[in-house]
């Protein structure tokens, strides 16, 4: 008994050894903070050859692509770095190498694709075409404001804000019209559909695969939300999920705050382990490079009788 008791701890040394060896790591450490510093060329570059590799061996994808760039440049993206290093990529790829085999083996590594693939996961890979019902792959989530709206932003991540409490701003704010429809950027339930004191009206969405909420606040007041909208409700990329507005930073409901102009205050949380969905250890990431990327895809909605808007089930590529 002794004897396999030896020898089962040699094989589970070597296993460790083996690990260590390939990652260069033996388990995967806690993330506590994610920096978002993908810029928008990247993210444009990468979907590109994402479309280009799809169906075949190299291994290639989105978001370790992402992951692949902010190793190489120390996350810290430049267009001149950054072509520079996706030309080698692609390059190494087309001569039959494999991308698994090309990514660094090391735990920062490892790190930038756990962070990176915890934004970008979901956002490209198949989906169904509602307007042609065909099966197609590529980016699968929207703009949060629908086509034919006009909107405008600039990277205010980290921001001052002090109403209640003094505190960075972890969102991205989206200048627009009130009663602008809001397109869900990506599928989930709907978590939280009410009134908070510091975004008036909102909506939280947890993804299905629980590593990202959607937060979505100020909406308008009187008739925030879309019709059935509601705490449990399950709801897809591109369903239209409320209205653009100017609400919060009120303990009374419907409160318009008049000396700030209408708005979307648009978060988004990365969850690792309970102990991160609220508190001190939340971690918020910053949008705007993503949400420049995704202005080129947005869904069109028809506006009803009764004032309410549709999804038409087209996206708009622009």
């Amino acid at each position: 008994m002794h004897t396999i008791f030896i020898m089962k701890k040699c094989i589970v040394f070597a296993l460790s050894l083996l690990l260590i060896a390939c990652f260069g790591f033996t388990s995967a450490p806690q993330i506590k903070w994610v920096d978002f510093n993908a810029s928008e060329w990247a993210l444009r570059t990468c979907l590109k050859y994402e479309n280009e590799f799809y169906g075949g061996d190299s291994g290639y994808n989105f978001s370790d692509a992402v992951a692949y760039l902010a190793f190489k440049n120390g996350n810290r993206f430049s267009v001149k770095t950054d072509k520079k290093n996706m030309e080698s990529l692609v390059k190494r790829l087309k001569d039959g190498e494999k991308f698994y085999d090309i990514f660094p083996k090391t735990e920062y590594a490892e790190y930038l694709s756990r962070s990176y693939g915890a934004v970008l996961k979901n956002t490209v890979g198949d989906y169904v075409c509602e307007e042609t019902g065909e099966s197609k792959h590529g980016l699968r989530c929207c703009f949060p404001l629908c086509a034919g709206h006009w909107y405008n932003h600039y990277d205010d991540f980290g921001n001052s804000r002090s109403f209640g409490y003094k505190r960075k701003h972890l969102g991205h704010d989206i200048m627009g019209s009130v009663g602008t429809p809001i397109a869900a950027i990506e599928g989930g339930t709907v978590t939280e559909c009410g009134w908070n004191r510091y975004g008036g009206w909102r909506i939280g969405i947890r993804t299905a695969d629980t590593l990202r909420y959607y937060y979505y606040a100020h909406l308008r007041k009187d008739r925030p939300f879309a019709e059935g909208m509601e705490v449990g409700k399950v709801v897809k990329a591109g369903d239209i999920i409320g209205y653009l507005g100017v609400t919060g930073y009120s303990d009374k409901e419907n409160v318009n705050l008049k000396s700030c102009s209408p708005h979307l205050h648009l978060g988004l949380q990365l969850i690792f382990s309970p102990e991160q969905e609220s508190g001190a250890k939340e971690i918020w990431v910053d949008l705007y490079a993503l949400t420049r990327f995704l202005a080129s895809y947005r869904v069109t909605a028809n506006k009803c009788e009764n004032g309410e808007y549709l999804p038409s089930g087209r996206r708009l590529w622009v």
